[in-house]
Order: structure tokens, then sequence, then C-alpha cells
């Protein structure tokens, strides 16, 4: 008979597939996850992934979810060291340049995996929007002011277009190094938030 487990042990047995998941996503793409091949990463029998996940989507649903959560708890207590809004955007972007600097295949696994099934995992889609929430509570509280003028959601997604895109091309190693990266980041922000602004330098 199976051991019942606390929930406190399949929590933590669930984030070692994941963590094994990430590493087998790093090492060989979405291809490289198997649950036969976690069991074997685990030292597990066959049929105990099983247990935890129905499937290669379930599994990948529960990464992806736990990605956007840790993206999210950052960019949360990035907006708490600040109370300014127009600081509170600058340290959102920081943050989540950090993030992807720091976890690039977290931030692949988030953003280069396509879950078509997406509709079965609402915790997934919940985790995906608190991760943009700090963003639009800025941006609209920014507009509200009279800082910025526009759609407080379309200027969210022009200004998590440009900084996705360098991140996306400093991933593909077409920048050069780190540095480049944050220097170019901090320039495209200021344009960005300069033109959309109401407020003169």
């Amino acid at each position: 008979m199976p051991k019942i487990l606390t929930p406190e042990e399949i929590l933590c047995f669930r984030n070692r597939m994941c963590d094994h998941a990430l590493t087998s996503f790093a090492k060989h793409g979405v291809e490289g996850i198997s649950l036969r091949g976690l069991a074997a990463d685990l030292s597990c029998s066959r049929t105990t992934p099983y247990r935890y996940f129905k499937n290669k989507a379930d599994i990948l649903a529960a990464l992806r979810q736990r990605e956007f959560g840790r993206i999210a708890d950052k960019l949360e207590g990035a907006l708490l060291q600040q109370s300014d809004s127009s600081k509170q955007l600058h340290a959102l972007f920081r943050a989540y340049l950090q993030f992807a600097i720091s976890y690039p295949d977290s931030y692949r696994v988030m953003y280069s995996v396509a879950q078509p099934d997406s509709d079965h995992y609402p915790e997934l889609e919940a985790a995906i929007v608190r991760s943009g929430a700090p963003m639009r509570q800025v941006i609209v509280a920014l507009v509200a002011a009279g800082k910025m003028y526009g759609e407080p959601v379309k200027i969210c997604y022009l200004l998590w277009a440009g900084l996705h895109g360098l991140i996306s091309l400093h991933l593909a190693q077409l920048l050069g190094n780190k540095h480049e990266l944050e220097e170019l980041a901090a320039v495209m922000v200021s344009s960005l938030t300069s033109a959309i602004s109401t407020e003169s330098d």
C-alpha cells in the first residue's frame, strides 16, 4: 500500500520534480522532459511521478506556475521598496531584468513554452496575471495622476515588449555581456517612459 503523504511532503516532491524538469528543459528543451526521465533523475519507481502529475503538460504547467510565482514575488517586493510611482516603475524594470539575468532557464520556460490547454490550468493563469499586476498597478496610478497619458493596458504591453525584446536578444547571446544589457535597458525604459510622460524633463 502506498505511503500516505502529508501536504508538505507532496509539495516538496513536486518541487523536486519541477527542479529536475527545469534542468532537463535547460539541456534539451521541452522534448527533454518526460515523467520516466524524471523518475530516473529522482531514483524512484517509474510510476511514482504519476502520483503527482498526469502527463508532461501537467508538470510543465506546474513548473511555469512556480516560476511566474517567483517573478511575481520579486516584483511585488520591488514595489514595496518605493512609494513614488515613477520610482516604483523603474524598480520593477530592474527587478524584472535581474530575474531574467539570474534565472535565464526559468525565464525561457515561462515565455517560450506554448501551453495550448491553458484553460485546464487556472492556477497557472492566475500566476501569470499576478506577475503582471505590479506594472499594471503602477501604470494605472501614473495615468490617474496625470504623469502619463494613454491607455494603461497598452502602455504596459509597450514597456513590457521592449524589455522582453532586449532580454530575448541577450539570452540568444546577441547583445554582449550583462552590463551592456543593463545599460540598453536603462536607455530604453527612459526613452519609452519619456515619450509617454506628460512631465517635461
